[in-house]
Formats: C-alpha cells, structure tokens, sequence
C-alpha cells in the first residue's frame, strides 16, 4: 500500500499548491494578465515548492537530489508545454473558458505527474515497473 500512502501525499501537495495557484492564477487573469504569461509566472514557483515536498515527503526519497532535479524538470517541462498547448487549442480554437480549462488541465496533469514521479523522477535505484503495484 506504499504507493497508495505516496498517492495520499501527493493528492495533499498537489491539492495545496494547485488551489493556490489556480486562485492566483483566476486573480491575475482577471486583472488583466495573459493566461499563457500567467502560468508562466507560477510555473517555477510551483516547481520549487512541489519538488521539496514530494521529494521529502510524499515519496521519501533518499536519491541524489542533481539527478531527480532534473528528471524533475523535464518532467514539469513536458507538463508546462502540453498546459500550454491545451490552453491555446481549447481556448483560441474551440472558445473554451481558460478558466475551465486550466481548471480541468490541472487535474490531468497532475495525474500524469504522479506517475512521471512515482515511476521515474523519485524511482528506487534497481526497482523496476513490474515489480511496484499500482494503487
């Protein structure tokens, strides 16, 4: 029930930093910023705060700090342009609200983060996917 109990934690992180983020992020929308500089703006924040933590406690992890940064990183990188993408795609093309959007966003990508960090970025040295269960 490991990765449950690392699920539970990472649910909590997540859900703390995302509302934060979402709230700032509807606050300076409607102030005016673009949706795009916005997420800009709190991507790295967000990265900082959620790293510490999930390394620390969501996955206890032990590792090196230089590798999992930047499997970390990567993995933010892919998440920031796939956010991206949706937002110009379903707000520009399709006249979606960006605020559904990035609401909706968040909580794919954050399920796609989980395993990214589960898996690769916070992974056991040696273990290996067929051997971990999943939820």
């Amino acid at each position: 029930m490991k990765c449950s109990k690392e699920f539970i934690r990472y649910a909590f992180v997540g859900a703390t930093a995302n509302v934060v983020a979402f709230l700032l992020y509807a606050l300076l929308t409607r102030l005016g910023v673009s949706p795009v500089l916005t997420i800009s703006i709190f991507y790295p924040i967000h990265i900082g705060l959620a790293f510490y933590f999930n390394k620390k406690w969501s996955f206890s992890h032990t590792g090196r700090i230089s590798a999992s940064a930047v499997r970390y990183l990567i993995a933010y990188l892919g998440c920031y342009i796939l956010n991206v993408m949706v937002l110009k795609f379903f707000c520009n093309y399709l006249g979606f609200s960006h605020l559904l959007v990035q609401a909706t966003a968040i909580l794919v990508i954050a399920l796609l983060l989980f395993f990214a960090q589960k898996y690769w970025v916070f992974r056991i040295r040696g273990d290996s996917v067929s051997h971990v269960q999943v939820l």
